[in-house]
């Protein structure tokens, strides 16, 4: 990927922000979140309170949805799963509804409708965001690194320095940097800092 000329995300005033994504970040983008909405839609009960898969590894969508209760191996246990089944369907509506305000940021036309949606406009090729919506963008890119990190068995911080060295073993390590070099800079312009995180390949998948 040729090295950008402006930051990927950066504040442009005291409530916009100016979100930069190339054709191929937007397209990789918009079809892993509509691909993790599929997930959600199509989940039960079981793919929230399973800590575990077959094969050992953390089951993706456990990460979107961590435990109430902290004892989770104790006593708490039982709380915890009568937790989720009563909550289960408020925390899935949740979480669809949060990727669908973020689908909405950075690809309002879908639906096939040119007229605006939800105030998000458009500068060039910028799109342009208030605090409000760079925010939902910030969560919705943590949710997909989370579920990510997970089908790649990244459980811990040891786990994601080895998945910096591994970013071009596969399409999924490199989503994963890109995904936490992105969040980098949607912090850095929220908190108002400015600087250069490394940039590593963009997403090829």
């Amino acid at each position: 990927m040729l090295r950008r000329r402006r930051p990927p995300c950066e504040r442009t005033g005291p409530d916009t922000f100016a979100l930069r994504l190339s054709a191929e970040e937007h397209e990789v983008l918009v079809r892993l979140l509509g691909d993790l909405d599929a997930m959600l839609d199509e989940a039960d009960l079981d793919d929230l309170a399973s800590e575990r898969a077959a094969d050992g590894r953390s089951t993706p969508l456990r990460r979107l949805f961590p435990p109430a209760f902290t004892d989770y191996a104790g006593a708490d246990a039982e709380r915890d799963a009568e937790y989720r089944r009563l909550m289960y369907s408020e925390l899935v509506t949740s979480r669809r509804a949060a990727l669908a305000a973020v689908l909405n940021v950075i690809d309002p036309d879908r639906d096939g409708d040119d007229d605006q949606h939800d105030g998000v406009r458009r500068f060039g090729a910028d799109i342009v965001l208030d605090t409000a919506q760079i925010t939902a963008f910030m969560q919705g890119l943590n949710s997909l690194r989370l579920v990510l990190g997970a089908i790649l068995g990244i459980v811990d911080d040891d786990a994601a320095t080895d998945a910096d060295d591994r970013l071009g073993d596969t399409a999924e390590y490199a989503l994963f940097g890109w995904s936490g070099w992105m969040l980098e800079w949607v912090v850095q312009a929220l908190s108002g800092n400015s600087g250069s995180p490394f940039m590593p390949s963009g997403p090829d998948a």
